[in-house]
């Protein structure tokens, strides 16, 4: 049986477009806290996805997703063609926008690929684990960063989707 492998806090659309390698100027560096009253409930798109996984997959399936988005500020460093994400206390994610994809861990037996692209306004993360792939895309309107995910798996009948609101920290 393949096992539930998520990041903590990363996932979405791919740009549309050209999926062109370019940088990501408009992407702000800085540090950023959720905005609760502008996001969607990522809680309930996870419930509404896993309501068809089987009672027996359910709270593992429940508990690794949930993960994905337990983390309420991040500081994103964007120069040039390289982009970095440091979520609370998980070790940092650097990558070469449309680069190969590097190794991260979130936790012990929880390693994805990461890869990156750019279009020049946003920058898409994406996240392949065993069974799960997450893209999310970062894009900064004014002082806000929005986070747009999408989480696709065998195990769900439907992609999870959902978009966060962050608020500049610095």
């Amino acid at each position: 049986m393949r096992h539930w492998t998520l990041s903590a806090a990363i996932g979405a659309a791919l740009i549309s477009g050209s999926g062109s390698a370019s940088p990501a100027q408009d992407v702000v560096s800085g540090s950023y806290v959720r905005d609760e009253k502008h996001s969607d409930d990522a809680f309930q798109a996870i419930e509404s996805a896993i309501a068809d996984v089987s009672n027996a997959k359910r709270p593992l399936a429940r508990m690794r997703l949930r993960k994905s988005i337990a983390t309420t500020r991040f500081r994103i460093s964007s120069s040039g063609s390289r982009f970095s994400i440091k979520y609370d206390d998980k070790t940092p994610i650097v990558v070469w926008i449309g680069g190969e994809p590097i190794k991260w861990k979130l936790v012990e037996g929880l390693v994805f690929d990461v890869s990156a692209k750019g279009n020049g306004e946003a920058v898409s993360l994406t996240f392949r684990g065993d069974d799960i792939e997450r893209t999310t895309v970062y894009r900064s309107i004014g002082q806000q960063l929005v986070e747009e995910t999408t989480i696709i798996s065998p195990l769900l009948s439907t992609p999870i989707v959902y978009k966060l609101v962050y608020n500049r920290a610095n």
